[in-house]
């Protein structure tokens, strides 16, 4: 029997479990609702579920301490005594649900976060992509562009050498009063004009600044590193940085080039050894900047250094010897030199020099 005085304990712990268990059926409908708004939505998932584990627990933990009272109240102690091992039992296979559930979904909750950061950065480089695939169509178009006016105005400029040439010879053998000297002034002249065209016409079909603007390229090259941060993570390789002090200017397409310095860094990774070093420095000599990327990897023999721009040449299983191809071209295209130095088991450094200014000798 329950005595007078513990009557207020009692009547305060069966409320109590009450309202465990109302708040837990409220929070589970409204859990419950979000769910349904959003049935893809991880954090309601993870709400669904835990408030469904804590009114299991409320359930529980109220029945339990409401039926206990009951038979106490009854004079049946001795039939709580034999229920209650199993209602604490399931209580606390209860608590452990709900930290097993906390704890699986803080877990996926960081594989969550961690596919959402790839899936931005798969965008973003997927949105990089596009611009380079559009810039190197329009770059391959010009260059076809060019290639087809430089071969037009070669075709012209023979028979246009062969008109003035002979206008010129009448001009020579035709006297002062000569009707014939006028057409052969207006021949000449109009064989001047034109090929005063076809000179204007070469100067601009190889001119290469549209597609340049001007970068800087330590910038690239902070960039660049920032999108293969991941490989040098999974390699443990510790990169080494020594960029300019103030911004490195200079005319660069910052698409493909930054698609040549990737490449170049993805080479010296798979040169590089697990818990190796990658040097990569940025700077500025007599009117050009300078890009150098070291590794302490396996190097190549002089024989291999030598080829190593040859078409075709690799030295990867499955390779296509285009990569450093490509390389030398988009270096090409930007007016400057790429040098390579290896020593086998010493490692590479690769060296790239570019004009300040884009078509102009330095200063």
């Amino acid at each position: 029997m329950i005595s007078l005085p513990s009557f207020p304990l009692v009547l305060s712990d069966i409320l109590g479990s009450a309202l465990v268990l109302l708040l837990s059926c409220v929070a589970f409908s409204c859990s419950r609702k979000l769910l349904a708004q959003d049935p893809e939505n991880a954090l309601w998932l993870f709400l669904y579920w835990l408030t469904l584990a804590f009114l299991a627990f409320g359930l529980s933990r109220a029945l339990g301490h409401i039926i206990g009272h009951i038979l106490v109240f009854a004079g049946q102690e001795s039939w709580w005594s034999q229920v209650r091992p199993y209602s604490g039992g399931l209580n606390a296979i209860l608590s452990i649900v709900i930290a097993s559930v906390t704890l699986f979904f803080h877990n996926i909750q960081k594989l969550y976060r961690r596919m959402e950061t790839d899936h931005h950065h798969m965008e973003a480089t997927s949105h990089e992509i596009l611009t380079l695939n559009r810039e190197m169509e329009a770059l391959v178009m010009e260059r076809t562009m060019s290639e087809m006016a430089l071969g037009i105005a070669d075709g012209i400029r023979n028979p246009l050498h062969i008109i003035g040439g002979f206008s010129n010879r009448l001009l020579k053998k035709t006297a002062l009063d000569d009707p014939a000297r006028n057409w052969a002034l207006a021949i000449a002249e109009a064989a001047r004009r034109l090929e005063q065209m076809v000179e204007r016409f070469e100067s601009l079909a190889e001119d290469k600044k549209s597609f340049f603007s001007q970068e800087d390229l330590t910038k690239i090259v902070r960039d660049t590193l920032e999108m293969l941060q991941g490989d040098f993570e999974r390699k443990r390789i510790h990169l080494v940085t020594g960029f300019h002090p103030y911004p490195v200017y200079c005319q660069i397409n910052k698409h493909i080039l930054k698609v040549a310095i990737a490449h170049l860094l993805r080479n010296a990774l798979e040169a590089t050894g697990a818990q190796g070093e990658i040097h990569v420095t940025t700077a500025v000599d007599k009117g050009h900047t300078i890009l150098a990327i070291q590794d302490r990897g396996r190097g190549m023999s002089p024989e291999v250094v030598t080829r190593i721009f040859e078409p075709y040449f690799t030295t990867k299983v499955g390779g296509t010897g285009l990569g450093m191809v490509f390389v030398r071209q988009i270096i090409d295209e930007h007016r400057g030199t790429i040098n390579l130095e290896s020593e086998v088991g010493q490692g590479t450094i690769v060296t790239i020099r570019l004009p300040i200014r884009f078509g102009e000798s330095p200063i």
